[in-house]
């Protein structure tokens, strides 16, 4: 009796947890959240409300080729807005019809880890899909009408539909239409989220449908890719012409490439492993056995050599007060901000940051030993780091915890309270912060 009396409680008490992120993410918008830095009636949305009103105020051809558009996106939401959204010129309810379409991105998340793991527990992946709403860059973005969150949607819905699609044999032509739609999309939202459309497009080539298939496929990307293709050409850049001049340190254009940040790479790998390292609890039943043979293999040390080469490398050669103190004021992640909350001695901070280099890249090395694919997706995300400056946690919140669970083979073994120890691992996050922030 009390066994099954202590498990119903138990129950009981995970379907009350598992509602949890939503009600906060209600709560957060109607306290004025900003767990990002970006909110605030003073924060990213005086841009945004410039853009606003360069399409209020012209036709839309006119305010798509306008000199003062501003972003690092195309004006594709603008166009959206413009046209299906009657609020968009009152921005508090703009704010609250962009926090009501975010709600949507952890549904269809829920909906993809359901037909991707249709073994495991409802209550188990309905907490899971809902970590999206504990991530302080989407709910700040949600909360302020920012426009990070419609790649991020777009994307969940591309990983959907290509899961359809893979399942050779039952997918309809529409799921394929769908796929391509949302994919190309989401580059149109957020012009970081590209690896979306190159990993639908490559992993369609390299599969077993038929080449009529695959041939529609390319043509149909190319054709989706012209308008983006125009503005490139128009703006002399991937990214409109003020944006350009107002941060000129972002690799934006071929002339910009001596600028490459190798140092990014050790930052990328802190922000990265900081978001997979709770994913290990989902690799398999034993960790420790996967440790043991990680270091059994001769690989392994190759590979912490390597990386030991790499930080002292940093270390003697990098100026690294002129990168972290004097040319950054924003940005470089969780670990930057933690070594400067440590201590204001810069030699120490430099120490902290290389050591987190270190087994951040040993980290990522261990999900390379179980499956080289997946490791193979986060690539696109140091190549990325390589081009951008600022670097900001944002360009990884939360597209990398969606990434790992929609793609990775890896990632394999569920249970509730390993589901909610990564539940509380996020709620610490965004606790930390609120508070750092406010």
């Amino acid at each position: 009796m009390f066994p099954n009396l202590k498990y119903n409680l138990s129950n009981t008490i995970f379907k009350i947890i598992i509602f949890l992120p939503i009600i906060s993410f209600f709560v957060g918008f109607y306290l004025d959240e900003n767990s990002a830095g970006a909110g605030g009636y003073n924060g990213d949305i005086k841009w945004i409300k410039s853009n606003i009103k360069i399409f209020l105020d012209n036709d839309l051809l006119t305010a798509i080729l306008h000199p003062d558009f501003f972003g690092n996106r195309t004006p594709l939401i603008y166009i959206i807005q413009k046209i299906f959204n009657p609020f968009f010129n009152n921005y508090e309810i703009y704010r609250f019809t962009s926090f009501l379409i975010s709600l949507i991105g952890p549904i269809i998340f829920y909906k993809l880890l359901r037909k991707k793991f249709f073994n495991e527990e409802k209550e188990i992946l309905f907490l899971i899909a809902s970590l999206i709403y504990l991530s302080p860059y989407y709910r700040t973005s949600a909360f302020w009408g920012l426009n990070e969150n419609y790649g991020l949607i777009t994307a969940i819905t591309s990983f959907y539909f290509l899961y359809k699609v893979l399942n050779i044999g039952h997918f309809r032509i529409f799921d394929l239409i769908f796929l391509i739609f949302f994919s190309s999309l989401s580059v149109y939202f957020d012009l970081k989220l590209a690896f979306i459309p190159l990993v639908s497009f490559l992993m369609i080539i390299f599969s077993q449908i038929n080449l009529r298939i695959k041939f529609i496929t390319f043509l149909s990307y190319t054709i989706l890719s012209i308008p983006y293709l125009f503005l490139i050409m128009y703006w002399d850049g991937i990214v409109p012409t003020k944006t350009q001049l107002a941060n000129q340190n972002t690799i934006t254009a071929i002339d910009d490439f001596s600028k490459i940040y190798f140092i990014h790479l050790g930052y990328a790998a802190t922000i990265i492993s900081f978001y997979i390292l709770p994913i290990l609890l989902f690799t398999n039943k034993n960790i420790a056995n996967n440790l043991k043979k990680v270091f059994h293999k001769k690989e392994t040390y190759i590979f912490l050599l390597l990386i030991l080469l790499f930080v002292f490398c940093l270390f003697y050669l990098f100026d690294f007060e002129k990168f972290t103190v004097k040319d950054y004021w924003i940005g470089l992640g969780i670990v930057h901000k933690f070594s400067i909350l440590i201590t204001d001695d810069l030699f120490f901070r430099e120490i902290i940051t290389y050591i987190f280099f270190f087994f951040s890249f040993f980290l990522i090395f261990f999900f390379y030993t179980l499956n080289k694919i997946d490791v193979i997706y986060l690539a696109y995300f140091f190549l990325l780091s390589l081009l951008l400056w600022p670097l900001m946690q944002e360009y990884f919140d939360p597209i990398i915890l969606i990434l790992v669970f929609s793609l990775f083979k890896s990632v394999k073994y569920f249970t509730k309270i390993r589901a909610l120890l990564i539940f509380a691992y996020f709620s610490i996050f965004l606790s930390i912060a609120n508070f750092y922030y406010n």
